[in-house]
């Protein structure tokens, strides 16, 4: 029995689907049928708070994983009694206005989008895999809503298939998702790594009876028991085949580690893959790197795990047989704050294009809080020792992680290291000196679940859902909603204002802008690509034209 693998999003949700191409290569090696569908919509588009998080300066206050729950609930409801949501009518045009103003985005624009994605997912969506019997979704923030809606469509053309969701958004957040387990849309929600619960669900093992799997058993109480922390090594190469990497700007995405050695206390990266941190061989990677440059032809790599040198000896051996094999490809993936002065010019010599460092803040204080290990010195150091190799740096910090007269030490301190580094300037392999590769992103502080922050802070700061909008009419019907969402934290209070934060976000990015850095790695690569693929267009436009203008005088001649 084939087993579909899916993910449906929309165009602009650009993060590359490198789940799926594993578990694909995992179940071919074990001879189990798979396909592979990546649905993705150019009908709409992701709100933009959604998918630029990094530059908007209007605050969300929701927690990932469950902004779309209130919405989420009346619109199963609906669609598992076989009826199509009315969003003029009933409880919607309250809860529309609700989750609208949480997007910063006109209520119609909001109608508008659930509306084209409900019309996709059952017309493409549905008209693709309603004869497969069991269908796995991937889930991230970005995907929930599709995920949810094309579960239930196929769930009542056959009641019988079994889904299954995974992906971060479920492993991080699993109890919230209990909610449409007791719905019956999915049959299991897969926490961790997959590819062994897939496996035995593609057997037909029984769902109570794999680890890794949180299901329902038959007295209706919740099953589950930790999964299983395969060998890294006896795992196969990505493969991206039905995963057409022209829609990702022809970038695909490897791995090397799973897992990740610190326990930030705002993140959850570390939990993605259950506890235990494990690390591919350079043999096997720099394999894996090979196969899919000369199958899927890339033009640029992604490593896509949490961070790439976290043993200095083994980046070494990974950087030197790279630059030894010539693959002619370019990488970007996460650094810790650690790298030194040699091997930052090696990195460069393999290809390291792009090097992404948390370094969160520029305030021992404030990284102390954090938990990073690291100090104010080894953020310094790093963005030197990367920027005088001609790695593009990617600046990551978090603003409003703690209280005022920290973050105002904190800004102060970011904006001078940022006039420090703009008066230095690097000599490329060509003798030219340059600005720096740098650009310092700032980004709102948010609670992560399953995250320390978020054990920590739930139920003191965080809050279930209550809609900002209730007419006498439906009164009763929402408060029964935001009794069912309870227990679920929705919304959170940050250390200082958003008015605070905003000020502090926009201080940092204009002074990056003034410093007039240079824009390298991945983020150039896509700039020309997309002019690139619109110059092609162009192009190809003009010869259609000029074809149907040589037919149109052919016939008149022929006339």
């Amino acid at each position: 029995m084939t087993l579909a693998l899916v993910k449906v999003s929309c165009i602009n949700d650009r993060l590359i689907p490198l789940g799926l191409a594993c578990l694909q290569a995992y179940l071919k090696q074990q001879t189990q049928p798979v396909r592979v569908f990546n649905f993705r919509t150019s009908n709409y588009t992701l709100p933009k708070v959604m998918f630029d998080p990094l530059i908007q300066l209007d605050l969300t206050d929701f927690i990932m994983n469950h902004q779309d729950f209130p919405i989420m609930i009346p619109l199963v409801d609906d669609l598992l009694r076989n009826l199509r949501p009315n969003f003029e009518e009933g409880v919607y045009p309250e809860i529309v206005k609700d989750y609208s103003k949480r997007m910063f985005e006109a209520p119609e624009t909001t109608i508008k989008r659930f509306e084209a994605m409900m019309k996709y997912c059952k017309s493409t969506v549905l008209e693709e895999l309603k004869e497969y019997d069991i269908i796995a979704f991937s889930v991230n923030y970005l995907n929930i809503l599709e995920t949810v809606i094309s579960s239930c469509f196929l769930k009542q053309h056959n009641p019988d298939c079994i889904i299954v969701w995974g992906g971060p958004s479920i492993t991080q957040s699993f109890e919230a998702y209990k909610l449409f387990l007791r719905r019956r849309i999915c049959n299991g929600l897969v926490i961790g790594e997959g590819e062994n619960p897939l496996l035995e669900i593609a057997k037909g093992t029984e769902l109570t009876k794999i680890k890794g799997v949180m299901t329902l058993d038959h007295q209706q109480n919740y099953s589950y028991s930790p999964g299983i922390q395969l060998d890294l090594d006896t795992l196969p190469t990505p493969d991206y085949t039905d995963i057409p990497l022209d829609t990702y700007y022809q970038i695909a995405s490897t791995y090397r580690s799973r897992g990740c050695t610190n326990r930030c206390q705002f993140c959850a990266e570390w939990k993605l893959f259950g506890p235990r941190f494990r690390i591919r061989s350079v043999e096997k990677v720099v394999q894996d790197i090979e196969i899919i440059v000369r199958t899927f032809k890339p033009r640029f790599m992604l490593f896509g795990e949490s961070l790439i040198n976290d043993n200095l000896e083994y980046f070494e051996q990974l950087c030197d047989q790279l630059i030894e094999k010539h693959l002619n490809i370019k990488f970007g993936t996460h650094f810790r704050a650690n790298i030194t002065p040699s091997l930052a010019r090696k990195a460069k010599l393999a290809g390291f294009e792009d090097a992404w460092v948390g370094l969160e803040a520029f305030s021992d204080s404030e990284l102390k809080e954090m938990n990073k290990g690291t100090s104010v010195n080894h953020n310094m150091e790093t963005i030197e020792n990367l920027t005088q190799a001609g790695v593009n740096v990617l600046a990551m910090l978090v603003v409003g992680y703690s209280d005022y007269e920290n973050e105002i030490a904190n800004c102060n301190n970011v904006i001078r290291t940022i006039e420090h580094f703009s008066k230095q300037y690097y000599v490329d392999l060509k003798g030219i000196e340059r600005p720096l590769p740098i650009q310092f992103r700032p980004a709102p502080m948010y609670i992560v679940p399953g995250s320390f922050d978020y054990q920590a802070k739930k139920g003191t700061a965080t809050f279930p859902w209550i809609c900002a909008f209730k007419s006498q009419k439906n009164t009763q019907q929402i408060t029964e909603l935001e009794k069912e969402l309870s227990d679920i934290p929705y919304s959170f209070d940050r250390p200082i204002s958003k008015d605070q934060i905003v000020s502090f976000m926009a201080q940092i990015q204009d002074a990056d802008r003034n410093a007039g850095f240079m824009i390298g790695g991945v983020m150039k690569y896509a700039i020309e690509y997309t002019m690139e693929m619109r110059r092609k267009n162009r192009q190809n436009r003009k010869t259609e034209r000029i074809g149907i203008s040589a037919q149109r005088f052919e016939a008149k001649v022929k006339h």
